[in-house]
């Protein structure tokens, strides 16, 4: 029975086991097991690192050997790879790999953790394709097989790691991580209109390429943006041995048969081979490692060139090179040049009508134009030319010379000389005669363009900033006159207030000085008529007893009138102010008083003289007048001197005199204003009076007014 419960124990832990594995299988995916399986994953899929299993053909080794490219029986893929890969791997090594999926930046790839390397066999047929094919995308890490003519051979640039990065594997330290990759060369084929870039892992003879029609086996690699956008096809060759040479180059480029410049790309029957032609022409103008301008008879030529040397205009060269087409006129490209004779600098062909622009593309000629605007660029100075009512371009690019002219100025004539450039319309016919009526020039030095009539004083942006200037002026008076407007409204609206205020306090001073009449003369004329009536009456008596109080009565009332009119009429405003000011007032004032006593009296004035309030002047006024009417009538003085200092917020009055002196008694007992009205005065003004023996006798008296606005 025991053994019987074991068994049944065995049996059930063997089932729950094979469950949980059949479980587990069931939620892992299967791996990927083709190149052409991971190649269908979106990105965002192939980003997920599904597992992959794949055994193909080794095709490539990158040059950093942190990488390579598989191929099964279905597709290409790139694989990256976690370590270095020796150096003795070549194409048709057998590779079996497992790892995970991973976007890559252009198309899925595969990121292997684990490599075994079997025996070597045949590298797989590759797939037909042509450079128009592989420029339409669609291929990536494919092995493919095509034709073209090599039309440059050129070493690659040393092809180090990126900065701050080592191959996967090699920690950053290692010697490995700086090593550049085997030595590469770049060649460019071309199949008609289409080119392909190909990177060859391995020497090549450039002599052997150049020229020659070959077939090339490799692996298509893709230029691409940051979003992932194809850009152009590049093809990758591990080693020299896969590109096959059809159609050797000749011996002896220069032994070609010799074309002249106007019969480039004319009809034949036979059409364009696409290999190099030799040509033959006069030089006018070269810019070193970039282009070369030559002229035969009366048609010119563009030569792109790499090939180091100076030439000189004039010079007679043979030139070497392929003849492309796509623009108005032909160009020869990728070539070489050599230097036949030298000569006497070329005579540019005058133009004279727009018509002649189509057969001079690329030729030296002249025209006579008007200068319309110079501008500087990046590039070199760009100038807009007039010529015959057509619109010019010209430019004097930055390495073809020192800096323009000064002369050249818009408005001016010129007569430039360059290298004409025939305008390419936006609308090209479609088949049939295709004319050039618009142009551009290539200036080659500043001395190409020469001024033949300067440009007149106003041109067209000196008129501009005349203008400007004018409105600029015009602005600026208009404001000035309505600022000096409103300040002249302002001051009319000032006095007129003043006026009011003025025209006020004469109408007010009137009727006080009415109410002071009728209260004090007319009241006390009334009780001296009452007086006068009753001394009337009492005469009629013949008592004389009985007149005399009266009279007596009636006197005091006429002396107490009149010390009051004279102290009402003081304190009015002098009209003589209204006509001078302080200091003549004061002095017409002392010479009325002084006249026929034999008394002289000098006026002196310090500081700016100015006006000050009129209240303040109209009680200087009367102290004055009163210190020259004691100093006349008490002191016998013989000389009187009255001087007014002004300073910036105060005023100051002296009145000095030679006379016996003054006694500053506080009142006097024979009615007259005196000192009593002098101190009221000053207080009034909050001023300080101050009455003092004279140094060589006599008395000075001095008063000080503070506070007054400047």
């Amino acid at each position: 029975m025991i053994a019987r419960w074991q068994d049944f124990s065995l049996w059930f832990a063997a089932w729950v086991m094979l469950s949980a594995v059949l479980a587990r299988a069931e939620e892992a995916p299967l791996p990927l097991t083709t190149a052409a399986a991971v190649r269908r994953l979106a990105p965002e899929e192939a980003a997920k690192a599904r597992p992959v299993q794949l055994s193909g053909t080794l095709l490539l080794v990158t040059r950093q050997r942190d990488s390579l490219v598989l191929r099964d029986a279905t597709d290409g893929i790139y694989v990256e790879v976690n370590h270095l890969i020796g150096d003795t791997r070549r194409p048709g090594d057998r590779v079996e790999l497992s790892g995970v999926t991973g976007a890559g930046d252009f198309a899925p790839i595969v990121k292997a953790s684990r490599i075994t390397w079997g025996g070597t066999g045949p590298l797989p047929p590759p797939r037909a394709t042509t450079t128009a094919e592989l420029n339409a995308g669609g291929f990536d890490a494919a092995w493919v097989e095509f034709e073209g003519i090599v039309h440059s051979c050129s070493p690659s640039p040393p092809d180090r790691f990126p900065a701050g990065r080592a191959p996967r594997g090699v920690p950053a330290n290692r010697p490995e991580a700086d090593r550049p990759g085997p030595e590469s060369w770049t060649i460019t084929l071309a199949q008609g209109d289409d080119r392909v870039t190909v990177q060859v892992r391995d020497r090549v003879v450039p002599g052997e390429l150049i020229d020659a029609k070959v077939k090339v086996r490799g692996v298509v690699f893709n230029v691409h943006n940051a979003n992932r956008q194809f850009v152009r096809a590049s093809v990758h060759v591990a080693e020299q041995g896969m590109i096959t040479v059809v159609t050797p180059p000749p011996a002896d480029p220069f032994g070609l048969p010799l074309q002249r410049i106007d019969e480039i790309l004319r009809f034949t029957p036979t059409g364009f081979t696409g290999h190099r032609i030799r040509v033959r022409g006069v030089v006018t103008a070269h810019r070193q490692g970039r282009t070369v301008w030559l002229q035969e008879g009366d048609r010119g030529l563009r030569v792109a060139s790499e090939q180091p040397g100076a030439l000189s205009p004039g010079d007679v060269v043979e030139v070497v090179g392929f003849a492309d087409h796509g623009g108005y006129a032909p160009t020869v490209s990728d070539a070489i040049f050599r230097k036949v004779a030298a000569g006497p600098p070329p005579v540019p062909l005058v133009l004279r009508m727009a018509e002649e622009i189509s057969r001079q593309d690329a030729n030296l000629v002249q025209i006579e134009a008007k200068l319309d605007a110079v501008r500087q660029t990046p590039d070199g100075v760009r100038l807009a030319l007039t010529w015959n009512g057509t619109p010019i371009g010209a430019l004097l690019p930055s390495g073809f010379g020192e800096p323009h002219d000064a002369r050249w100025e818009p408005g001016s004539w010129v007569r430039a000389t360059g290298i004409c450039v025939p305008g390419q319309s936006d609308f090209l016919p479609p088949a049939g005669r295709w004319v050039a009526e618009e142009m551009q020039m290539l200036l080659r030095a500043p001395g190409d363009l020469a001024v033949i009539r300067a440009a007149p004083w106003l041109t067209a942006r000196r008129a501009m900033l005349i203008a400007v200037a004018g409105a600029m002026v015009i602005l600026l008076t208009l404001i000035v006159v309505a600022v000096l407007a409103r300040r002249q409204i302002a001051q009319r609206e000032e006095a007129r207030k003043l006026a009011e205020v003025e025209f006020a306090a004469m109408l007010a001073e009137r009727n006080r000085l009415a109410r002071e009449l009728h209260d004090t003369i007319a009241q006390n004329l009334n009780a001296v008529s009452m007086q006068m009536e009753l001394a009337k009456n009492s005469a009629k008596a013949g008592t004389v007893e009985d007149v005399m109080p009266h009279l007596v009565t009636a006197h005091g009332i006429v002396r107490s009138c009149l010390a009051e009119a004279r102290e009402s009429i003081w304190d009015m405003r002098s009209h003589i102010l209204e006509k001078t000011d302080l200091l003549g007032a004061l002095r017409l004032v002392a010479e009325q008083m002084s006249a026929g006593r034999g008394c002289t009296i000098r006026t002196h004035a310090h500081g700016k003289p100015r006006r000050v309030a009129p209240v303040i002047e109209n009680h200087l006024l009367r102290i004055g007048q009163e210190a020259v009417s004691n100093a006349l009538k008490h002191a016998q003085a013989r000389t009187i001197e009255l001087e007014i200092t002004f300073e910036a917020t105060s005023v100051r009055l002296v009145v000095c005199d030679d006379g016996r002196g003054f006694d500053p008694a506080p009142e006097r007992a024979d009615g007259h204003f005196g000192l009593r009205g002098m101190k009221e005065r000053v207080e009034q003004m909050q001023g300080e009076l101050r009455i003092r023996r004279g140094d060589g006798g006599g008395t000075r008296v001095e008063v000080a007014v503070n506070g007054l606005a400047a």
